[in-house]
């Protein structure tokens, strides 16, 4: 099953990231998992299951390294996923 086709965007801009379907990096009403892309302090550059990137702050959850799953609501993470269990 293949879901519908996301228009191409400036990953910098969160204006086009907005209209993903499934939740937004920034403004979603739901949580959205992302996965880090760069580690940083205070905050990270994450990537969600759409390919779109922007920048996450990680107050609640650090420290975190690239490649660890993280669940986000409003730019800021609020979990971290377990991938081990």
């Amino acid at each position: 099953m293949t879901g519908p086709r996301l228009p191409m965007v400036d990953p910098q801009s969160y204006g086009a990231v907005c209209a993903v379907i499934d939740g937004c990096l920034t403004c979603g009403d739901v949580a959205v998992p992302v996965t880090v892309i760069e580690a940083g302090d205070p905050d990270a550059i994450c990537q969600d299951d759409h390919g779109q990137r922007g920048t996450v702050g990680i107050e609640l959850v650090a420290p975190v390294e690239a490649g660890q799953r993280l669940l986000i609501h409003g730019g800021v993470a609020i979990a971290r996923l377990d991938v081990s269990a």
